[in-house]
C-alpha cells in the first residue's frame, strides 16, 4: 500500500491457512486488494502458478507473507523493462534476522543482467521476492513454476527463463527476506540437495546443460552438502 508507484493490484492467494490471515486481511479498505481462498492446500510452487491465473497486469512480482519490500522498489523497477526482450528485472536484498532485527545485504558483488542463463547456474543471485515478471515470458514458458519443486521451483522457472529473455537488475537492495527458525528451506537442506540432483540429472539427459554449467551445478551441491554438515 505504501508502494509509490500505484498503479497496481495486489492478489492474496491463502493457501488453506490455519491463521488470521483472512481476518487481517479484511482490516484492510483498498479496492485493488483481492482476496482468494484455495480449494485445496497446494505446494508453494503450484500455490504461485494458482495465483497468477488471477492477475490482470503486464507483470508480476511475489511478497511472500514473512518479508517486505522498499516503498520505491516497484517505482524502481517497472522502468527497467524499456525493452521487449526483457522478461525478468531483479535487485538485490537484505536478509533480516529475526532473532536480533539485523540486517546483511545478501549481495556484495554487482548484479548480473543480460542473458545470464550460466550466471544463474553458477551463481544464483535472484531472490524471488526481489523479481518483477513480465507476465508474456512466464505465459510462454508454457509450464510456469509447477509443483515438480518444493525448494528450488524459482530457480528452475528462473533458469527456463533466462534461455529464452534478457534479464535487468537494480543493483541496490529494494526487498527484505526475513530469516528465523522456522524457514522452510533451513529446515528441508536435505530435500533442497536431493531436489538439485534431480534438477541436474534430467537436464544434463536432456542436453540443456553444457558440461561447464554440469560442472558448475555439481559444484554447488557439493557446498550444499558442506553446509549441512556444518549445521550438523
Amino acid at each position: 500500500i505504501s508502494q509509490t508507484y500505484k498503479n497496481w493490484e495486489l492478489v492474496f492467494w491463502d493457501n488453506q491457512s490455519s491463521d488470521s490471515s483472512k481476518n487481517i486481511f479484511k482490516n484492510f479498505k483498498d479496492e485493488r486488494l483481492k482476496y482468494f481462498y484455495a480449494e485445496k492446500h497446494t505446494t508453494l510452487y503450484k500455490a504461485r502458478d494458482l495465483a497468477i491465473q488471477k492477475c490482470n497486469g503486464k507483470f508480476i512480482a511475489f511478497l511472500d507473507s514473512d518479508d517486505w519490500w522498499e516503498d520505491k522498489k516497484l517505482e524502481k523497477q517497472i522502468p527497467k523493462f524499456k525493452s521487449d526482450n526483457i522478461g525478468l528485472v531483479y535487485s538485490n536484498l537484505y536478509f533480516y534476522y529475526q532473532k536480533n532485527g539485523k540486517k546483511k545485504i545478501y549481495s556484495r558483488g554487482k548484479l548480473y543482467s543480460g542473458f545470464v542463463r550460466e550466471k544463474i547456474i553458477k551463481n544464483y543471485k535472484i531472490g524471488i521476492i526481489s523479481a518483477v515478471i513480465r507476465k508474456e515470458a512466464y505465459e510462454k514458458s508454457k509450464t510456469g513454476f509447477g509443483s515438480k519443486y518444493n525448494i528450488i521451483g524459482d530457480f528452475d522457472f528462473f533458469v527456463r527463463l533466462s534461455a529464452d529473455w534478457n534479464f535487468e537488475c537494480v543493483q541496490e537492495p529494494l526487498a527484505y527476506y526475513r530469516l528465523h527458525e522456522n524457514n522452510f528451506s533451513k529446515k528441508n537442506l536435505d530435500l533442497e540437495i536431493e531436489e538439485f540432483k534431480k534438477w541436474h540429472h534430467e537436464y544434463f539427459e536432456k542436453n540443456f546443460l553444457n558440461k561447464l554449467e554440469s560442472k558448475y551445478l555439481l559444484s554447488n551441491i557439493e557446498y550444499l552438502r558442506c553446509k549441512k554438515l556444518v549445521f550438523e
